[in-house]
């Protein structure tokens, strides 16, 4: 029995963007303008209850969508126009991960439903991932690929290949990325990554994800478009789109589709491609210590720089004179720090 090379510690749906077809009612639609234009007004966002869940009013549009509705749990757009779907819906991923995709798409209907009646939501978009331990790209990689697409892109940091993307997105049918998770994580924030890996994940190697955006063409292609047939399918997606792209082993033959799939491949082809969910405060709380670890260099940075220039001497006396310091501005501006982070908190959408 052959060890394996890779390490699979994670594969799933990273990301489903849906559309909605229901009927709006006219006292939907005045709700909807009032509070656009009450937004506009305030040039903010005020809450706005749509069906169990409040929301809030962007006072812009989102896109082709007069109305854009935002939450922690993701964005709706909504459109009287009879030339498109009424809803655009876009899950934020730790919602997604947190309670898992079929959960998401149910709760959509559910909510679109109690205030339209019956919705028909079709994907406009899925995208398919799979992380992997044990295999690190090189400059040296991309020529070992063969994909039916000719596109090929590169993600470089200080001459160093963190990523490579195979077609493109404008084609609106399939692309591909490599790239080190890991890595991104640092910039993105999304902590929540290493509790959704598996037991087996090892800190101390760099994780490579597999990701496959598959777009409404090659949907319509594959005679998919509602949500849980795609759901379904995701295991035969996995298969057709592993063969779109391939890596391969290098032979004398000219022709590099004719190379033999290279081992790593082979166990990328069969990725589990799961369903797991992680909970929805665990999704959150890593997005947040994501951001915060982000931040803290600078955030020390400004308070170092606060401490000497109150001619402070330690971290106590420093805390002192900021509370002071905060106080007074506070009072000088008419505006306190506990409706400051109220605003922060809701700009930021957190729960």
């Amino acid at each position: 029995m052959r060890v394996p090379i890779l390490n699979e510690v994670a594969s799933g749906v990273d990301a489903i963007y849906l559309t909605g077809r229901a009927p709006l009612p006219d006292s939907l639609l005045a709700r909807l303008e009032n509070s656009r234009s009450e937004a506009q007004a305030l040039d903010g966002s005020p809450p706005f209850q749509f069906g169990a869940l409040e929301m809030l009013m962007a006072p812009h549009a989102w896109h082709k969508h007069r109305y854009c509705l935002t939450h922690p749990f993701g964005r709706i757009g909504i459109t009287p126009s009879l030339n498109l779907p009424a809803f655009r819906i876009q899950p934020r991923a730790e919602f997604l991960h947190g309670v898992g995709v079929r959960a998401v798409v149910q709760g959509v209907r559910d909510l679109i439903e109690g205030e339209c009646g019956v919705a028909k939501l079709t994907v406009s978009r899925v995208d398919l991932y799979a992380d992997f331990q044990g295999w690190n790209l090189t400059g040296d990689d991309r020529n070992r690929f063969v994909c039916r697409a000719e596109d090929l892109g590169t993600f470089e940091a200080n001459g160093t290949l963190n990523g490579l993307q195979f077609g493109k997105r404008s084609s609106g049918t399939v692309d591909a990325r490599l790239y080190n998770k890991t890595i991104e994580i640092v910039s993105s924030g999304a902590e929540y990554w290493k509790e959704i890996w598996n037991e087996t994940y090892d800190p101390a190697r760099n994780v490579l994800r597999v990701e496959f955006e598959v777009l409404r063409g090659a949907l319509r292609e594959f005679g998919l478009d509602d949500p849980d047939d795609i759901l379904d399918a995701t295991g035969a997606l996995w298969a057709y789109l592993t063969t779109w792209l391939s890596y391969r082993v290098p032979t004398g033959d000219q022709t590099r589709s004719r190379w033999p799939i290279a081992p790593e491949w082979e166990e990328i082809q069969h990725a589990r491609i799961g369903e797991g969910a992680l909970s929805l405060e665990r999704t959150y709380r890593g997005k947040q210590r994501g951001e915060l670890a982000k931040m803290m260099p600078a955030f020390v940075g400004y308070v170092a720089r606060f401490g000497a220039l109150s001619d402070c001497h330690s971290e106590a006396e420093m805390l002192e004179v900021l509370k002071d310091y905060l106080g007074r501005y506070a009072r000088e501006t008419h505006v306190s720090m506990d409706f400051r982070i109220w605003q922060k908190r809701r700009s930021l959408e957190l729960l």
